[in-house]
């Protein structure tokens, strides 16, 4: 009797089912139609189309961090891929890894090197495509050999949910309906992040075990990559146990309960509210989860931890003290730093709260009236979010701005302070939509994206429309691209944007109106008490119909972090420069 088989895009979306994701983005394209068929034979799956590919790139990346499984982007060869590109890097960047699907010519038609539409010239290497994308994934799968065809996929699957940073696999179009061996997908994939030495583990854990003992000052740091390569919870877990004074970073804002008693505030270097920066450096012992030490995620590299009072937990190394051991990832020893503490916290003086009174966010601004401020505005965004939303924070002033807000209880934030791709949010926040719609999440979906950064992906409202997501949007109307304002040419016309979009009519526009019976409603707001109005109205914050709300603010209000870390900017700019200067004199 014959071994049972399953054609090869069965196997792969089986594969994807298996890891728990019901939808598959993407966009049609002829070189990936048939294996697109083979979604609709594999029950639990359905497709989700976007209006573009880098938008689904968006999408795949915002469903990833709220999942916490890799999203599934299907695109199709050269024009597709290549479109998708920008968003596939910042999901690199930022660790939010996606299974990043290709559809490719027939492997005869690429062996022959034929000129066909897509490729750039006659006799041209068809992966030149592959070659491309390779700085942007952790690993690929080239199917072009039927043998190795569902090791490749399981392999390139595995490393995915394990590195959480992107993977492409390249599906040519008579490589779907070759038959693999079915039994396979009766073993599960083994997708857990393991270190390779045991006791290199239990030499780390045993380390910081000794350092909480004599620290008389410890706290925490959790960092953005904690959340993304699974440690949450773990993080969550270890503040509560200890109780040490415990803070986020500007890409890790809510990653600890923002309204417990232990909580101490945003950390980013001096780019920081007065006492949190001076708390954590001044610490004996500073236990770094995660870290991401980008200029933006670190108040202009302003950060100021010595190495002789830190403990680095890092998804490819970690750091005790100024003994560095490579190779290394956080996850496991951070769960063994957890468990140890729970089975024996009389041994560590736990829970320990901290010896100083906790840091209060100050109020930047209690206005009641008048013009609405970019002082004002975030503090009391913060307070319209309830227990368990997820918020997307766009790139701009948006982004600099909501740091100065306090979440509410397990607030999962969406931003992209690392890479910054301008319209990021548009797509993600489609994608973190998908995600809460199969967790069946209990809290809304809150949108805050600038006008110019809307306009560069504005396609992708149609999208939630279509499809009967109801996310509350606020757009903030500042007359043009204010980050880029602030950082050069204030008055520059490239600075500027079409002033000419209606946004009250962008819902209906895209579909959200009487005849289709679609509940909507948009509002525009030039005054803190219009902005009031809106904020305390039950049927804008319900949740219960897609909602937009419009803030008009002056188009040079900047944000004060924002303005602060452009002067930490300058000024190393300035310093470098006499410096190069002083050097050529001497010269």
């Amino acid at each position: 009797m014959a071994a049972p088989t399953i054609c090869m895009g069965q196997y792969l979306f089986r594969r994807i089912k298996q890891l728990g994701t019901e939808h598959i983005l993407g966009v049609p394209g002829d070189f990936n139609l048939t294996l697109l068929d083979e979604i609709y034979n594999v029950s639990g799956l359905k497709w989700i189309g976007c209006c573009n590919e880098l938008n689904g790139a968006y999408a795949a990346d915002g469903y990833t961090r709220i999942k916490g499984s890799p999203a599934v982007l299907v695109t199709t060869y050269a024009v597709g891929e290549l479109s998708a590109m920008n968003g596939v890097a910042g999901a690199y960047a930022e660790h939010a890894g996606m299974i990043h699907i290709v559809g490719m010519p027939a492997r005869s038609m690429q062996k022959a090197r034929a000129m066909l539409h897509h490729t750039m010239k006659a006799n041209m290497d068809h992966a030149t495509y592959i070659h491309m994308a390779a700085p942007i994934r952790e690993t690929h799968a080239y199917l072009m050999d039927d043998k190795i065809m569902a090791e490749e996929i399981d392999r390139t699957i595995v490393a995915c949910v394990r590195s959480r940073l992107p993977v492409y696999i390249y599906v040519p179009v008579d490589a779907v309906q070759v038959q693999l061996d079915a039994k396979r997908l009766e073993t599960p994939l083994d997708v857990g992040v393991h270190n390779g030495d045991g006791k290199i583990e239990d030499q780390i854990v045993s380390s910081i075990l000794s350092l909480i003992e004599k620290a008389s000052d410890p706290v925490i740091l959790a960092d953005v990559l904690t959340v993304r390569h699974g440690g949450r919870e773990l993080a969550r877990e270890l503040a509560e146990l200890t109780q040490f004074a415990s803070y986020s970073t500007p890409l890790s804002k809510g990653v600890i309960d923002e309204t417990l008693p232990y909580y101490n505030g945003l950390y980013n270097g001096k780019v920081s509210f007065p006492g949190v920066a001076e708390a954590i450096e001044h610490s004996d012992l500073v236990l770094n989860l995660g870290p991401l030490l980008s200029d933006s995620n670190t108040g202009g590299f302003t950060r100021e931890i010595k190495d002789d009072y830190l403990v680095l937990l890092g998804h490819d190394s970690c750091q005790v003290k100024d003994q560095k051991f490579y190779g290394v990832h956080f996850l496991p020893i951070l769960k063994k730093l957890v468990t140890e503490l729970k089975a024996n916290p009389q041994k560590y003086n736990l829970p320990r709260p901290q010896k100083a009174p906790r840091t209060e966010t100050p109020v930047l601004n209690d206005l009641k009236s008048g013009e609405i401020k970019q002082s004002y505005v975030w503090q009391r965004l913060g307070r319209f979010l309830r227990k368990d939303d997820i918020l997307l924070v766009e790139s701009g002033t948006a982004q600099f701005g909501m740091p100065d807000a306090t979440f509410p209880p397990n607030v999962k934030l969406i931003t992209q302070t690392f890479w910054s791709s301008i319209g990021f949010t548009v797509g993600a926040c489609f994608g973190a939509l998908i995600a809460a719609k199969e967790l069946k999440y209990a809290g809304r979906v809150v949108l805050i994206v600038g006008e110019g950064s809307l306009q560069m992906t504005v396609q992708e409202i149609g999208s939630y429309i279509r499809y009967g997501f109801k996310p509350i949007i606020f757009v903030i109307n500042n007359n043009g691209y204010a980050i880029e304002r602030a950082i050069h040419g204030p008055e520059q016309g490239y600075n500027d944007v079409s002033m000419m979009w209606d946004y009250q009519k962008m819902l209906g526009f895209f579909g959200a109106r009487e005849d289709t019976g679609v509940k909507a409603k948009s509002r525009a707001t030039k005054t803190v008490e219009e902005l009031e109005a809106v904020l305390k109205d039950d049927d804008f914050a319900s949740g219960n119909s897609i909602q937009l709300c419009e803030i008009f603010m002056d188009t040079f209000d900047y944000p004060w972090r924002l303005t602060e870390q452009i002067a930490i900017s300058r000024a190393r700019t300035k310093r470098d420069a006499d410096k190069l200067t002083a050097a050529s004199g001497e010269a």
